[in-house]
């Protein structure tokens, strides 16, 4: 009798005139859908270059005295090619030598200047969310050694979700022990965000084959952070004085 019925559904959808047309129409719904959840996950910036850069050095400069360092932040030909992608990422150009879907690991030596470089991206871009009042998520800046224990202190579920930029990545501890359990917090929210495209950015000074080998987090989540990043090389030494 089941049988039966499962022909008849069958039978139905065959008959039903433009039925393949309308398979196709509800697919290219789901399609649009994501892609308009995708762009939602960022709130694009107006501004030409010009404009980026000098708002960049006020708010790099900002970051600077917030860490009680008296000093001003400089653009110079090291860090330039990497703010010039972050503009053109920030503002949806297809000049960008990546993928405009995924979220940006900066890399590189010590010292160079990574973390001043997405603090400042993060704070331009909160502060204009909070300025004008826009209904969009705030960038959560977090060193991954501070995120791994407030994973283990509240919950991994307040992490899934938010867009985060991660610090010093591959910093932290690749195991913890919690009431007994081995677990590996970075890795299990890694492997959360990357399931449902959860935005994502950071800074490490490992390479992806580092971060991929066994002593960090193995070559399945390795496999997941090249859908989730574009890994961009900040060039030239410490600045650190």
């Amino acid at each position: 009798m089941e049988r039966r019925k499962d022909l008849s559904t069958q039978e139905a959808i065959l008959i039903k005139r433009n039925s393949v047309k309308i398979l196709q129409n509800d697919a290219q719904k789901v399609i649009t859908d994501a892609k308009k959840k995708i762009r939602q996950q960022r709130f694009l910036l107006p501004f030409k270059y010009s404009d980026f850069r000098n708002l960049f050095i006020l708010f790099g400069t900002a970051c600077l005295h917030k860490r009680f360092q008296n000093k001003s932040f400089f653009i110079d030909d090291k860090n330039e090619p990497t703010i010039q992608q972050l503009h053109y990422y920030a503002t949806n150009n297809p000049a960008f030598a990546g993928d405009l879907t995924k979220g940006i690991l900066l890399q590189g030596k010590y010292g160079c200047g990574k973390t001043i470089l997405l603090e400042t991206f993060s704070m331009l871009h909160n502060h204009i969310v909070r300025k004008y009042c826009i209904n969009h998520p705030l960038l959560l800046f977090i060193k991954a050694v501070e995120l791994q224990e407030q994973i283990r202190k509240q919950s991994m579920n307040n992490f899934v979700r938010r867009p985060l930029i991660i610090d010093e990545f591959g910093r932290e501890s690749k195991t913890v022990q919690d009431y007994g359990n081995l677990t590996r917090p970075i890795s299990e929210l890694l492997s959360l965000r990357s399931d449902i495209g959860s935005l994502t950015h950071g800074t490490s000074n490992f390479t992806l084959n580092t971060l991929s080998s066994d002593e960090f987090y193995g070559q399945m989540i390795g496999d997941r952070l090249k859908m989730m990043f574009n890994f961009i090389t900040l060039q030239g030494e410490s600045k650190r004085i």
